[in-house]
């Protein structure tokens, strides 16, 4: 049987229970597990501010542990803050579709590694209840932002009805312009996420193996949303939650159980079996 020696995990609705904690179950199992040498990587849409609470829990600080965000476009290093991939936008970037979402009347906030900026003009959204108060949000006009030739943000969100997203992927889908300059995805079902161009999880997950001399044979994934296809794809083991959407199910290798019922720790526990067999549910001293 291949060795898996890498763990990729998407965190909300994977990972985290439906109130955004890590349970103590799952926070076990990925202790042990890391306490015999394999990876544990979280693969995760959000910033490190937003995902440093869990990385905390899990208090992995080891040389080689990195933790994977923005969907693809940052790696960074857990014990010495190192980046090892990073892309981003400008302002430029963005004209285009700054103007497809003034004539749909759609919010627009962009992300940056420490900090979340809603465009004034285009309203406030609800993505700021999306975001732990960790991540400082506020309001910004577009005509100051023009005026920063410097400023760049690792992603941007468009945070509305599932049917206003479903219209507005309908019209980028047919807009060569906007498919040249980035990609957009689902991370949940009201939102819909934009990165660089040739930035996804697997992506990074690919940066990251190689750097590690690793490869995807040596990778478990798991995963429930539309920005978690590639890297169930490209995993060696792929893993869909009980939760997952039908598409990220029709890709996986295997299904566990949904996030309310630790589907991580579930599949592991088995796959892991010869690991944990004798392990107490506590975390490795």
């Amino acid at each position: 049987m291949t060795t898996i020696k890498l763990i990729a995990l998407d965190l909300d609705n994977t990972l985290l229970l439906p109130d955004k904690t890590l349970s103590h179950r799952n926070k076990c199992i990925l202790q042990t597990l890391h306490h015999h040498h394999i990876k544990i990587v979280l693969t995760t849409g959000r910033p490190l501010p937003n995902t440093k609470p869990i990385l905390d829990q899990l208090n992995f600080t080891e040389k080689d542990d990195y933790v994977i965000l923005f969907n693809g476009g940052l790696i960074k290093n857990l014990s010495n803050n190192n980046i090892l991939l990073n892309k981003y936008f400008s302002i430029k970037h963005i004209q285009h579709i700054l103007l497809i979402l003034k004539s749909l009347s759609l919010p627009i906030d962009l992300v940056t590694q420490n900090h979340v900026y809603s465009i004034k003009e285009y309203g406030q959204s609800a993505y700021s209840q999306l975001i732990s108060r960790s991540l400082p949000y506020s309001q910004i006009n577009l005509s100051v932002l023009n005026t920063h030739t410097n400023f760049q943000f690792n992603k941007f969100v468009v945070c509305a009805t599932s049917e206003q997203l479903s219209h507005l992927e309908k019209i980028l889908s047919n807009s060569p312009l906007t498919n040249n300059q980035f990609n957009f995805v689902r991370s949940r079902r009201t939102l819909l996420e934009f990165i660089p161009k040739n930035v996804n999880k697997a992506l990074a997950l690919n940066a990251l193996l190689e750097h590690l001399s690793l490869t995807p044979n040596n990778l478990m994934a798991f995963g429930d949303e539309e920005n978690d296809i590639e890297m169930i794809k490209l995993a060696r083991i792929g893993v869909a939650m009980g939760n997952a959407i039908p598409k990220v199910k029709a890709v996986a290798d295997f299904q566990t159980l949904d996030n309310v019922h630790d589907g991580v720790s579930e599949f592991l526990e088995s796959y892991f079996r010869n690991i944990t067999l004798n392990q107490h549910k506590k975390a490795p001293e």
